[in-house]
């Protein structure tokens, strides 16, 4: 009868050491390292400036949290880091760096991405090769001018104000002059665990409409800022996750409304670009 008990206990014994074995296990993801493409063209569409807000995507790895440090290798190329995509959840952190360029060539663009504690995890660099634009001219008056020059969507201002002169066909009434530009980000809500920072645009009008004019307008100096930030800390669980959008270059909005030979009411837009004031 003992032998019996003893061969029983050793039979339930191997398979309870059996059963440790085939049950699945949680899967764990692996970690991943800060990584950038080694070469990036740089293409400009027609219409568009010679500017790439998401030039470069970088990703930030798994400890990654923030790009610093972030340099070029010539003059005539200017970068920013335009998003920043960070959570604790996630196994992959995202970033864009954006880029303008005065002129063509190949530059390089370099840069450090540091963890949640502030330490450097990774050197890195990408060449990026700035390709030709397409010039495009955008007119539909007898004569629209900004500093002289016909509009054109990739000029570039480097001045705080830019003279218009606008002269309407025959037939044509111009009704109204107003212009949009961003104003410095500031904190739209606020708790003990998130934030959001954000600028809003504010239209100004221009006075004293006349069919053949002249005037002077202040360029704006922010890009459009968007950022958001939540962290949750308890006993068992903690998260977070951080947010950042912006672009290399403040735009102003010219919106010119007028009437047709026909009365009817038309609005055309014009965007007129310097670089933001925190490009460094």
């Amino acid at each position: 009868m003992k032998l019996m008990k003893q061969i029983v206990c050793t039979i339930l014994t191997l398979c309870l050491c059996a059963g440790l074995f085939i049950i699945p296990s949680t899967p764990v993801s692996a970690a991943t390292n800060p990584s950038v493409p080694k070469n990036v063209d740089v293409f400009y569409y027609k219409d568009f400036p010679m500017v790439n807000d998401y030039a470069i995507a970088v990703q930030l790895g798994t400890s990654g949290r923030t790009i610093k440090n972030l340099k070029t290798s010539n003059k005539n190329l200017k970068a920013k880091v335009t998003s920043l995509s960070v959570s604790s959840s996630q196994t992959q952190n995202s970033g864009y760096i954006g880029v303008y360029a005065k002129k063509t060539g190949t530059y390089k663009v370099s840069f450090d991405v540091y963890n949640a504690k502030n330490k450097k995890v990774k050197s890195l660099s990408v060449k990026v090769r700035v390709l030709k634009p397409t010039v495009s001219n955008n007119n539909p008056f007898k004569k629209l001018t900004f500093d002289g020059n016909e509009y054109d969507y990739q000029n570039l201002y480097s001045k705080g104000s830019v003279k218009i002169n606008v002269t309407m066909n025959k037939g044509y009434k111009l009704k109204s002059i107003k212009y949009r530009t961003y104003g410095k980000p500031k904190t739209t809500y606020s708790t003990s665990n998130s934030k959001t920072i954000s600028n809003a645009e504010t239209t100004k009008s221009v006075k004293k409409i006349k069919n053949n004019m002249s005037f002077k307008l202040n360029l704006g100096h922010y890009a459009n800022y968007s950022a958001s930030s939540y962290v949750f800390e308890s006993t068992y669980y903690n998260s977070e996750y951080h947010n950042m959008s912006t672009g290399v270059l403040a735009p102003t909005t010219v919106v010119i409304t007028y009437q047709t030979k026909d009365k009817q009411t038309r609005t055309t837009y014009y965007t007129l670009y310097r670089i933001a004031d925190d490009v460094k």
